[in-house]
Parts: C-alpha cells; sequence; structure tokens
C-alpha cells in the first residue's frame, strides 16, 4: 500500500490558514481588500476582544451576484483574474481566490450581500468550520456585511499563540491604517468593543487626509511627485522634515500601484537619505506612492501579498534617494527646539548591562603610524591607570560641534559624547525614581498637546495609569490628541520620550528599567551649546554613575587619545 496520501478539503483549507490567516489583522486586511475591490466608498470596520471575538466589515460596494454567493468559500474562486496572462496586469488589491475559503476553514463566518436591485433582496450565506450551515435570502441596502466570529476555533494551537488583545489590536490598526492614508475619497470606521477608534471622513486631498491619521502638521510636512521616464517609474512622495522623528519606523509608507508593501529596497534607500539629518535611533516620516508598469512588478511573491518584486528595485530606490536628497535639502525647515528646563541629575542609580565595551585607543594602520610595539606599552601603560581615574583628574579644554566635550588628563585627551552622557545620568536617575516610586514632577503652566496616530492613542488608553506612575500626568484633548501637564524633571523634549514608552509593545509589563531608557530618549537634545560649568558638571555626575562609560543603549560615553597618538598623526 502506498504512504502518499491525498489530503481532505478540511485540512487543505486549515493549512492554508496558516499562510493567509496568521491572526485577526490578516482577516481585517482581507476583507478591506475584498470591500475596496468591489468599488466601496465607505467601509465600517467592527472589532471585539481584538478580532478574537468578532470581526465586522460593512461597505456599500457593488455587491455580490446570488449567484456567485454560492462560489464564495471555494478555493481559488476569484473574479479578478481567467488566465496566466492575468497575473501579470494585476491592479486588484485581491486576487487569488483564498481569502474567503480559508477564514471559513477556522471561524464561523456570516456574509450578507445585495447589489441594490429588486428593493433590496440580497443573499445571507452561513459557513462554519468549512461546512455549509445555510443558505437563505436576506434583505440589506447596496453592500456586503461579512462577519468572523471564534477565529481559529477549530485550531487551538494557533488560538493559543495569538497575543494580548492589545497587541493584537495594535497589528490590526497597522493594517487599517494604510488603507485610510492612500485612499482620502473614502469614508473609514474601526471601532474596538463599542469605542470609535479611527474614524476618517473623506479628505479634501493626499495631504490633508495623511496629516489627519498621522496625527501631523502640513507644515512639517513636503510634497513632490516626478516622472523618472528613463526607469520607466513616478513617484508621488510626502517627507516629513527634521522636526518629525519618530522612536520607531511606525509612520513610514510605501505604495507600489496603490498596494501597500513592504519594499526593503525603497524603504532602505529613504531612510539611508536622512541618517545625515537625523540623530542615530531616531527614524523619519515619509508617505511614499510608486507606480510603475503591472509587467515590472510581481505581486505573488508572498500570500499575504505584503511584498511585491520590482524589476529594476535597485534603480528606482536609487531615483527616489536622489529626488528625496534635492528635495530635503532645498525645501527642508530648520530644527524647532522645544525647550523645557535644564536639569543636569546627580547621585547614583541603577545599572545597566554594557552590550559593547567603551573605546579606548583607536587603533588605525600601524603600517603606517609605527610597527605597534610603541601601541602595545601604551596601551599596558594606559591600563594601569583606570580610565574612570584619569576622567576624575581631567581638566575641560573646549568643545567640538556642540557634541563632544574635550577634557586633558596628563599626556591624554579625553573626548566625551555630551548626549551619551547625560543620557547615563539622567537614565540612572530616572530608573531609581522609577523603582522607588519617587518621581520628581515637573508642572506645565498650560499642557503640551501632542498629536497621535490611531496606534500611538490606543496605547495611551491603555497604559494611561503607568504614565502617571512614572511622571507622565495626560488627559485626553480630542479624538487624536492627549494634553500633558506634567512630566518628569530630567525629560527635556517630553514629546519624543512619550512616543518612546507608547511604542513599547505592552506598556504594562515593560520594566522599570526599559522604560527609564525609553523616557531618556527625550533627556538630550542635538546640538545644544554646553558651557564650561555645565561640562564640568557633566563630568562630576558622569563619575557617579554606576556604568559611566556607555549610554543606556551601550555606546561609549567617553573616548580617549595619547600624546603620541597625535604626535604620529603629524610625523612628529
Amino acid at each position: 500500500m502506498g504512504k502518499i496520501n491525498v489530503l481532505p478539503d478540511r485540512i487543505i483549507g486549515k493549512i492554508a490558514a496558516g499562510e493567509v490567516v496568521e491572526r485577526p489583522a490578516s482577516v481585517v486586511k482581507e476583507c478591506i481588500e475584498n470591500s475596496l475591490d468591489a468599488n466601496a466608498g465607505a467601509i465600517i470596520v467592527e472589532i471585539k476582544k481584538a478580532g478574537k471575538v468578532l470581526i465586522s466589515v460593512r461597505d456599500d460596494g457593488d455587491g455580490i451576484e446570488p449567484d456567485d454567493m454560492e462560489k464564495l468559500f471555494k478555493r481559488h474562486a476569484t473574479s479578478k483574474i481567467r488566465e496566466m496572462e492575468d497575473l501579470y496586469a494585476i491592479r486588484s488589491l485581491g486576487f487569488r481566490g483564498e481569502a474567503l475559503y480559508t477564514i471559513g476553514s477556522v471561524a464561523d463566518v456570516v456574509i450578507i450581500s445585495s447589489q441594490g436591485k429588486n428593493g433590496g433582496a440580497g443573499t445571507e450565506i452561513h459557513v462554519r468550520g468549512g461546512e455549509r450551515i445555510s443558505a437563505r435570502p436576506a434583505g440589506r441596502p447596496r453592500g456586503t456585511t461579512i462577519e468572523i466570529r471564534e477565529l481559529f476555533f477549530n485550531t487551538p494551537a494557533r488560538r493559543k499563540f495569538l497575543r494580548s488583545d492589545q497587541a493584537e489590536f495594535r497589528q490590526i490598526l497597522s493594517v487599517f491604517i494604510p488603507y485610510c492614508i492612500s485612499l482620502p475619497e473614502k469614508r473609514f470606521s474601526l471601532s474596538h468593543n463599542g469605542r470609535e477608534s479611527a474614524v476618517y471622513a473623506p479628505s479634501a486631498g493626499m495631504l490633508q487626509r495623511i496629516c489627519a491619521v498621522l496625527g501631523l502638521d502640513e507644515k512639517n510636512l513636503l510634497q513632490a511627485e516626478r516622472e523618472f521616464p528613463e526607469d520607466g517609474f513616478s513617484a508621488r512622495l510626502f517627507l516629513g522634515d527634521i522636526n518629525l522623528r519618530r522612536p520607531r519606523r511606525d509612520q513610514q509608507f510605501v505604495f507600489v500601484n496603490g498596494r501597500p508593501v513592504y519594499s526593503q529596497g525603497i524603504s532602505y534607500a529613504i531612510n539611508q537619505t536622512y541618517r545625515s539629518m537625523m540623530p542615530r535611533d531616531v527614524y523619519p516620516v515619509f508617505v511614499a506612492f510608486v507606480d510603475l508598469p503591472c509587467e515590472n512588478i510581481d505581486a505573488n511573491v508572498h500570500p499575504s501579498k505584503k511584498e511585491v518584486k520590482l524589476k529594476n528595485e535597485a534603480a528606482v530606490s536609487s531615483a527616489i534617494s536622489s529626488f528625496i536628497t534635492e528635495l530635503l535639502t532645498g525645501k527642508g525647515h530648520a530644527a524647532e527646539v522645544k525647550r523645557v528646563s535644564v536639569y543636569f541629575p546627580t547621585g547614583k542609580g541603577g545599572s545597566l548591562p554594557a552590550r559593547q565595551s567603551p573605546l579606548s585607543e583607536r587603533k588605525w594602520d600601524e603600517s603606517i603610524f609605527g610597527d605597534g610595539r610603541e601601541n602595545q606599552e601604551e596601551r599596558e601603560e594606559a591600563a594601569s591607570l583606570p580610565l574612570k581615574s584619569r576622567l576624575r583628574e581631567a581638566v575641560y579644554a573646549g568643545r567640538y560641534r556642540n557634541k563632544y566635550l574635550f577634557f586633558e588628563s596628563g599626556d591624554v585627551l579625553l573626548v566625551i559624547d555630551q548626549h551619551a552622557a547625560h543620557e547615563r545620568i539622567n537614565f540612572e536617575k530616572l530608573k531609581r525614581e522609577f523603582e522607588s516610586g519617587k518621581v520628581g514632577v515637573q508642572q506645565l503652566l498650560s499642557p503640551m498637546i501632542i498629536k497621535m496616530n490611531p496606534e500611538e492613542m490606543s496605547a495611551w488608553e491603555d497604559g494611561e495609569k503607568t504614565l502617571e506612575d512614572i511622571g507622565f500626568h495626560t488627559t485626553r484633548w480630542d479624538t487624536n490628541s492627549v494634553a500633558l501637564h506634567a512630566m518628569p524633571l530630567l525629560i527635556r523634549n517630553p514629546e519624543l520620550s512619550l512616543r518612546s514608552i507608547l511604542a513599547e509593545k505592552n506598556i504594562f509589563t515593560a520594566s522599570r528599567e526599559k522604560l527609564a531608557r525609553k523616557a531618556c530618549r527625550g533627556s538630550v537634545l542635538a546640538g545644544e551649546k554646553v558651557t564650561e560649568e555645565e561640562a564640568a558638571r557633566i563630568k562630576d555626575d558622569l563619575l557617579k554613575c554606576d556604568m559611566p562609560l556607555v549610554c543606556p543603549h551601550g555606546r561609549p560615553t567617553v573616548v580617549e587619545f595619547s600624546e603620541s597618538f597625535f604626535d604620529r598623526q603629524f610625523l612628529r
């Protein structure tokens, strides 16, 4: 008897669901795309328990013909393609005909659809675990409603690995938001457990919709578009200027022929272009629309359609990078500094394991600067006197580009990265205050209004009490803004600090050390001028830290250069 079995449809459906329907957010994505392909002008999404209990998507699209309702839950049943050639001319968001089949295999699904004919007569289909339960006439206005309940009820292993409601709902927001951005003429609504999370009426234009969805000011966005006939594509770009800095890449969107996708080449090119303009560990805001002939795109490279393959991705990325450089250098705004009180902490705090060793003597090409024996002698001599001891006796000698502080100590020059040093000092102070519950708080004379995107608002709603415990006193200002009334004394850029903390996957479970590390992103500002007295205070406070030689993120705070090193540079 042979060993090879032909799997039954019920098993095939569950296997396919693992590729197409990874989590509730995958279901929301497929349903929204179906609505958009049906020319819907309004899409209303209702979620309960992050989609584990209910996902409901209603639209006012074309509706489904009664004869087609019977084919909905058959595998690879689609109206988007008929011939092989159609795969190379895809303009619709969906095309494989797998979504409803796989969703119906692992959930309880009811679809009601009407084309608005014959007084609103429509059809209702009920499927559970791949089995047809019922099919009957039903009335509703033109459009389609799909309700998915008990997702993964018959695949407990998949359900077991779903994350917390907060984490899963943030995933739903991350797939919902791109469509809201790219289609300003349509109405979108998303509610969770009966509470509206994101509601957008049709906007006057793309710029207005982007600002409404992402909580941005129009003055901080540059927009431009250009044809690139030599590379066979066009680009429409909305670029945040230097004042829009994010703790993570959560406001970066790439659309290829209207489809929200992940394009490593394009995203990398844009981020690298910003690198020379932004500090390390902060990320820009951008929305990039790229249009090119269908034959130059392969949208069929991943079951979830999250990725596409471009025929000339390197050329496209390079052209976009050059275009962005031209825009940012020619039209970008100067940085806006929102100052709060300057405070340099003292005292010891907690510790943080270093991710890398502090840099000592720079290693240079010994074939040019000696044979290495002198270097070895210097290293041995330097090792006999710890860096902390040399720093303690060091005398201020100057600064460079408002970034680096110079101190002389004997025959060595010590260079302190003032930003990294500030972060270490404030981190240890904040961590100790967070853990003791005695956070020094500064009340603001008038509240600072901070616009937020839906993901940040969701995180704020769940973590408001935790934020108050660590010194951030906030209240809701309006649908997409919060008012900051008080903040920890040590924080100098409260907006960046608050966004960094809200970017944490789960504020509830985050350690006080992690929250302090994120809050410290707002403790310093790049390019600030430091006086001699403040420089000396930085040095003294750094020496009081438990781990003074690295910042909370593992970068060195102090680098030393010997006199003999400089002698070699000048061939003395």
